[in-house]
């Protein structure tokens, strides 16, 4: 993909992009979750949130599933300007790697810093 970058205001700089690839880990993930295939439905995904990243599996339902594999496909459509990834209700290799890396969608546990401020220093 070409990216197009204004400089010092007069003239457009045009650079090839390289997109990242997911690293082993999250493609192994996936083929595992997804019996080495390319698409990982509804029911895969909750498999992998519930199973690997030990969400609790009364609050992850089909129903929430379903809903974030929408909200991954419809922000990676904006992202691509339009182009369309979604095949029905699954996610691409690519797809995962973007939920598994954004924090709004699959953010950490805690974003603050904690420090036991009643422990002696050492």
């Amino acid at each position: 993909e070409i990216q197009n970058y204004k400089m010092f205001m007069c003239f457009t700089r045009k650079f090839k992009a390289n997109e990242k690839q997911p690293p082993f880990d999250v493609v192994e993930a996936f083929a595992m979750y997804t019996d080495k295939g390319t698409q990982m439905n509804v029911a895969q995904l909750r498999r992998f949130l519930v199973e690997f990243q030990a969400e609790d599996p009364g609050v992850v339902t089909e129903t929430h599933a379903a809903r974030l594999v929408e909200d991954i496909v419809q922000r990676r459509r904006h992202l691509s300007h339009g182009k369309s990834t979604k095949k029905g209700l699954s996610l691409t290799i690519d797809d995962f790697f973007y939920f598994l890396f954004n924090d709004d969608l699959n953010g950490p546990l805690n974003t603050q810093v904690h420090h036991d401020m009643t422990a002696p220093m050492q």
